[in-house]
């Protein structure tokens, strides 16, 4: 069996680690595998443990539809050199190359949706195209149950064609390699403090601003409290201008992007979750494994990951004054909090680890290339 990933970039990105992730478990059971990467990024990248391609879709040249076509011909090469069975597209922009160069070759093409309908595709022209992006796909694997209903409710897909396979990651690479006191040393926090954690990239979807004002109501409120913010991405310099105007912006510490999650999360309390578009958030799955609660919006799949009551606590989305409260009550819980964590754990690794996950990839792509 040879699979082809293809992803957007080399970034520490959910999709990318996700890509990552997957690589590893699946050359532990025998399955050939490489990675096309679209667009170059600057400084260093992720490592995908396979062969790895970057196709220079760096600038669109294609009018309309965003695409690169030397990006393009780069990908009908590496899949004509290679011939392999499956092309994996994860994400919308991967899925475009993906169907307009394998689908020309005969390879089968698996999308792997990874989050909820951007409001601006929901409707019209675009929602009209991306069905039929995603038509083409021998199968779309959603990440959770939530994800597979809204795709087959939004663009009328056939129900056999749209599966649902749960986001993963490895617990092995969630291991921490330093005692929680010596990260907050580095990180400068006091051993002491009660740390509300904020993992993801800062992105409108990851809603970081949003994250920067209810953690600023949590430290108004409680004195040992600080902010640990753990991403980078577009957003960066608003989130430094609404931690600047946070008048306990003193107990925020904003990292960037960081490798060394399971350490991240050894020194955190309380995993806080305010995205307003997710599908699975690999953030709350990481956080399970480590035994972190989450305290966030009951967003897409997030509820098939937190149960809220016993691994963590769900707000409605979008209640803000809701969630700071219940990151105000897993802090002032210690034994509760740690009880839930335990929870989380036993919860996540069962469902959640990519070792338990990644033989359903490989059921589909054999199914696939039977019926090929």
């Amino acid at each position: 069996m040879r699979v082809l990933h293809v992803v957007a970039t080399g970034q520490r990105r959910g999709a990318e680690i996700f890509t990552a992730d997957l690589v590893a478990a699946l050359d532990q059971i025998g399955v050939a595998q490489r990675v096309a990467v679209l667009r170059s990024v600057d400084g260093p990248g992720l490592s995908f443990g396979a062969p790895t391609t970057l196709l220079g879709a760096d600038a669109w040249t294609v009018p309309g539809v965003r695409m690169s076509a030397s990006g393009a011909r780069a990908l009908r090469q590496a899949i004509r050199g290679w011939l392999p069975d499956v092309v994996q597209a994860h994400g919308g922009e991967a899925l475009k190359y993906a169907v307009l160069t394998a689908v020309r070759t005969g390879c089968r093409v698996i999308y792997r949706r990874i989050g909820s309908t951007p409001q601006s595709i929901s409707r019209g022209a675009r929602r009209t195209v991306y069905g039929q992006l995603m038509g083409r796909a021998a199968r779309v694997v959603a990440v959770a149950d939530a994800v597979r209903a809204e795709t087959l409710e939004v663009f009328r897909l056939p129900a056999s064609q749209v599966v649902t396979i749960p986001n993963a990651v490895d617990a092995r690479r969630l291991v921490a390699t330093r005692e929680r006191a010596a990260v907050r040393r580095e990180l400068e926090i006091p051993e002491d403090a009660e740390v509300v954690l904020s993992l993801g990239a800062l992105t409108w979807e990851k809603d970081p601003i949003a994250h920067v004002r209810i953690a600023a109501e949590v430290l108004a409120e409680r004195p040992r409290a600080w902010h640990l913010i753990v991403g980078d991405g577009p957003m960066l310099e608003q989130v430094w201008g609404a931690v600047g105007q946070s008048p306990d912006g003193a107990r925020v510490r904003l990292v960037g992007a960081r490798a060394d999650v399971g350490d991240i999360l050894v020194a955190s309390d309380v995993l806080l979750f305010a995205s307003c578009s997710e599908g699975m958030p690999a953030t709350v799955i990481e956080a399970g494994i480590a035994g972190v609660p989450v305290a966030g919006y009951a967003v897409a799949g997030v509820a098939e990951v937190v149960e809220s009551g016993v691994t963590g606590l769900l707000a409605e989305p979008g209640d803000a004054t809701r969630l700071g409260e219940y990151v105000a009550t897993l802090l002032a819980d210690g034994p509760g909090r740690r009880a839930m964590g335990v929870a989380a754990r036993e919860r996540c690794l069962g469902r959640f680890d990519i070792r338990a996950v990644a033989p359903r990839y490989l059921e589909l792509y054999r199914s696939l290339a039977v019926s090929a």
